[in-house]
């Protein structure tokens, strides 16, 4: 399921605990997935370099619901969400900073 520039919608990242933001890396993960750790510690660092990113990391198996709606069949799943709520980029696996840097910097505003 391809969501790319797809706004989700608002009551479902409320849910989630996405608050409305500049970006914001969301992240479905499951307890004993190892690649999730290393999503959360890339997003993290991002989130902290790049001023305005959020980083969400949600249970996948408490979110059952959500996950179904969003089509997330495996995890690490990372959405890339505009300040809109638009899903930039959707990745599995472990993204590189660079990687996710520079897909933040296509959505952030020019400083």
């Amino acid at each position: 399921m391809d969501l790319s520039g797809t706004r989700i919608d608002p009551s479902l990242l409320r849910r989630l605990g996405v608050e409305p933001g500049v970006a914001t890396l969301l992240q479905f993960s499951t307890a004993f997935c190892a690649p999730c750790r290393a999503v959360r510690r890339v997003s993290g660092e991002v989130a902290a370099l790049v001023p305005g990113v959020r980083h969400v990391e949600v249970d996948a198996e408490s979110h059952l619901d959500e996950v179904r709606e969003l089509g997330v069949w495996r995890t690490p799943t990372l959405f890339v969400l505009d300040a809109d709520g638009r899903v930039v980029k959707r990745a599995t696996g472990v993204p590189t900073k660079p990687h996710l840097i520079a897909t933040l910097a296509e959505i952030l505003p020019a400083t």
